[in-house]
């Protein structure tokens, strides 16, 4: 009986205990919480710091102002990191030695980093002494090759003959371009002839303009022989020879006309 009485007590005493323990949860994150710790999970520390100084404004806990630490320390911000800390530590007179401990060794942490990131200046005084440079000996003089073994440069008249080559192509391509224009004319007015015999006739518009297509068709035979002669003069001046000649391509003037003379001095 005394056993029972006393395994009673006992079980009173622990249910007693037990009760304030059960009785105390761990309290729930609010949505804003949860979006700062997010923010800062993800990189973004300028957005999750931000949340938690509303949340700070708005109950004054100086849990937001460590969470703001830790927040800057997951993103290598060491410098704001340790700010915030140091201002946790100076904010809550009443933490516990384990609160201090924690927020110390963050700090530590912050500055062991910190310090890791920052390149260490060299002290002058332990700078190696300068080591003395060698007198360099004198290089032999380089040899100098044989002048006449260079390859001679390439003569401005070899670039010279080459445009006119290229410049009588272009010339005498226009010239079969005008030739062309002309036979198409030749075809055109033709054609309007035989539309005339067949309708027994034209009009007076219609035979101005056959006149003037048969005049231009002549006129572009002209241009395009004179274009093709001048394209061929250009390519013979300009083709290559064994000895130099200065050749120019001059126009001349006459009673019945212009045209171009091909003069020069070999």
């Amino acid at each position: 009986m005394a056993h029972l009485g006393s395994s009673l007590v006992l079980g009173l005493v622990v249910v007693v205990l037990a009760g304030p323990a059960s009785a105390e949860k761990v309290k729930p994150k609010t949505a804003r919480e949860k979006a700062a710790q997010k923010a800062c999970a993800l990189g973004d520390y300028e957005k999750g710091v931000d949340i938690l100084a509303d949340l700070l404004v708005g109950t004054d806990d100086p849990n937001y102002v460590f969470n703001q630490g830790r927040c800057y320390q997951q993103n290598n911000r060491w410098e704001q990191a340790i700010a915030r800390f140091r201002e946790y530590l100076r904010k809550d007179d009443n933490l516990s030695d384990s609160d201090k401990a924690d927020a110390e060794r963050h700090i530590r942490e912050c500055e062991a980093s910190l310090a890791k990131d920052t390149p260490a200046v060299q002290d002058p005084a332990a700078a190696p002494a300068p080591v003395a440079t060698p007198v360099p000996t004198p290089a032999p003089p380089p040899v100098t090759p044989d002048i006449s073994t260079r390859p001679a440069p390439p003569s401005s008249d070899a670039s010279q003959g080459k445009g006119l080559r290229v410049a009588g192509i272009v010339c005498a391509a226009v010239g079969l371009a005008a030739i062309g224009t002309g036979f198409g004319l030749a075809l055109k007015t033709q054609n309007m002839s035989s539309e005339a015999d067949k309708n027994g006739g034209t009009t007076q518009a219609q035979e101005d303009l056959r006149k003037s297509l048969e005049t231009w068709g002549w006129v572009s035979y002209g241009v395009g022989a004179a274009a093709i002669a001048t394209g061929v003069v250009l390519y013979i001046a300009g083709w290559p020879s064994e000895k130099s000649a200065n050749v120019a391509l001059l126009p001349a003037l006459a009673p019945d006309g212009a045209s171009m003379v091909l003069g020069g001095r070999f």
